[in-house]
This record gives structure tokens, sequence and C-alpha cells, in this order.
């Protein structure tokens, strides 16, 4: 029998799935810090999970060589692309669990009689947190706390905070360091306060709801002197309420001296290249929620007249096609 390329595109979309079950369920954790050959049927039973289900599992990884099986499906152990899928499991998450919904009915969302004025896209954005927060500690994180580290900044606001982790890591890296966690999205909220809890950090970091495309003042953003924002600068857009935005940012935290904005930006690749992880899907998802993305040089231009002066620009390869722009300003207040 001849298997197509259509073939295989079926089959790694359930290569996909897999990837977000087996990394949800502990799986390729286990294979990761297993020197022999892990078990299927033991870690389905000590996991409390359906043994013929993890087989089925198990198969969907092999078929992409994340994992090697034994002839009878019953050992399996990590595969050549095991190390790139523990790097990239992130992007997975974020396709399957925190997009699912929105590409399984993608048939219904793209129908004009679907989309009037204010319609919202349902994700699931506890899942798009974790699976940012997975794919953000190898790649951008670091460029991140160098520059806070670098600038002594002690009081940080996350706008979008997700699962609230880079507020813990600086609290848990200065016992001095106090943060403010904000996000419009509940489950995110939620996330991010069980986050915090769990930490031990609630006396020095708050988690709050707040839209970042109209923020207000409060009385605690006073001695915030950074504001960060990862991973979604793009719902500031388009250009106009993006400046809007920027400017509303700068007068609810008048301390802030520093803005952080990390974002995938448009890539403008032609359809006939081979596109890396995320960037499709990306760009994909926010053109079905009605969502610009605006291309690296568009979000020079609006910042150059958003009151900000771009000390640097840090591009990355993993996010692809995303970058962290650093922003300074003279304090204002205080």
């Amino acid at each position: 029998m001849t298997v197509s390329v259509i073939d295989d595109v079926f089959n790694h979309t359930l290569s996909a799935y897999a990837i977000s079950t087996a990394w949800e369920t502990g799986l390729l954790d286990r294979l990761d810090g297993s020197e022999a050959p892990v078990d299927l049927r033991d870690f389905a039973r000590e996991q409390d999970l359906d043994a013929p289900s993890v087989e089925a599992v198990a198969r969907g990884l092999a078929l992409a060589g994340i994992v090697a099986l034994d002839p009878e499906h019953r050992f399996a152990e990590p595969g050549p692309q095991f190390a790139e899928t523990m790097a990239k499991k992130g992007f997975f998450y974020w396709l399957t669990r925190g997009c699912g919904e929105l590409f399984t009915t993608m048939p219904e969302l793209i129908r004009t009689a679907n989309r009037p004025d204010g319609f919202t896209v349902r994700r699931d954005y506890k899942a798009i947190g974790l699976g940012a927060r997975d794919a953000g500690f190898s790649y951008v994180d670091p460029a991140f706390y160098r520059i806070v580290a670098e600038r002594n900044l002690r009081c940080g606001a996350d706008l979008g905070c997700g699962s609230g982790e880079r507020l813990i890591k600086l609290a848990g890296q200065d016992p001095e360091f106090r943060g403010i966690g904000v996000d419009f999205a509940a489950g995110a909220v939620a996330l991010a306060t069980e986050s915090v809890a769990r930490a031990g950090l609630a006396d020095r970091i708050s988690v709050v709801h707040g839209d970042a495309t109209a923020m207000e003042h409060r009385p605690e953003f006073d001695q915030v002197d950074f504001v960060c924002t990862f991973m979604m600068g793009h719902d500031l857009w388009p250009r106009e309420e993006c400046l809007t935005s920027l400017k509303l940012i700068g007068e609810a935290f008048p301390a802030a001296t520093d803005l952080i904005i990390c974002d995938t930006y448009r890539s403008d690749l032609p359809s006939t290249d081979r596109h890396p992880v995320f960037t499709l899907g990306f760009e994909t998802a926010h053109a079905v929620m009605g969502q610009m993305i605006p291309s690296l040089a568009e979000w020079k231009d609006v910042l150059a007249e958003a009151g900000w002066n771009l000390a640097d620009v840090v591009d990355f390869d993993l996010p692809p096609y995303t970058a962290l722009m650093h922003l300074t300003r003279e304090r204002t207040h205080g």
C-alpha cells in the first residue's frame, strides 16, 4: 500500500495530540527521567490511565520518531526526535489544548454571519499560559531576567501574566522584589493566583483582573518601576489603538521607567515555504479571531511615537519571529 504526503499529514495530526497528552499525563517527563525503557502498562496503572489508550498515544509519538517502541508496544524509550519535542512541547500544547476549540470550530468561525462586531472566540487560557510558560523558559526568559538585573528593577507588573511564573522567579531570586500580575482572562488569573500561593509568595505578588488594552490606574501601581508583557502585545493593535493603549499603560504606571514587550510578529513568509513550529498556527488562530499581527517594522514605527525610547531589540529563533523590545523613559512620578 502506498502512503502519500496527505496520509502523513493525517497521521502527524494525531502525533501533535499525542505530544500534548503525553506531556499532560507525565509520560514525556517519565521518559526523560528514566534510564531504562518505560513499561507503558506499569505507567498506566501508576497514573490511573487506560492502558490501551496509553499504548495508542505512544504509537502516535513513535510515528514521528519521538519514542521508540518494542514490537509489542509494551516498552517505550526516547527516539531521535525526543529532545526537540521536549524543547517544543509547549507550542503543541498551545495548539491542541489552548486553541483546540478554535480550530475544531473554524468552519463556523470564518463565516461572516458568525462574526459580528465584538465577537469572541473560546480558547483555554490556562492551557495557553502553561504552553507559553514552557516555551518561554528556555528561549525568551533569560534575556528578560538579564535586563531586570542590569537595570536593578525591583517592582514589576506583568500584563497578560498567564501563569505568573516570571514574577514568581524574580521574587524567588530577590527577597525585596514585589510584583503585580494583571490578566484579562479569568482562567489565567486563577492559574497565576494558584501558582503564587503554591510558591508561598502571596505577600509579595498580587494578581488582579485588568485589560492591557485599556489600563486604568490603581494606587498599588505607583510603586511599579517596570512593566512587561509577553506574547500578547499584538492584542493592542491595530496601530491607533496600540498608540492609545501604550499611552494608557504609561499613565497607569507613572513611576515605571522600563517597558519590556516580547511578542511574536508577522512573518510574511510565502505560503510555499516550510514554516517553523508555531508560526502558521499563531497567524491562523489570530486571523480567525480577527486580530491583526503587526510586523517587526510596524512595531518599531508605533513605538517611536509612544513616548518611550527603544533601547534594544532582541530577536529569537524560538519562538520563531519573536522579539523582545526594551523601552525606557525618565521617571515621571515619585
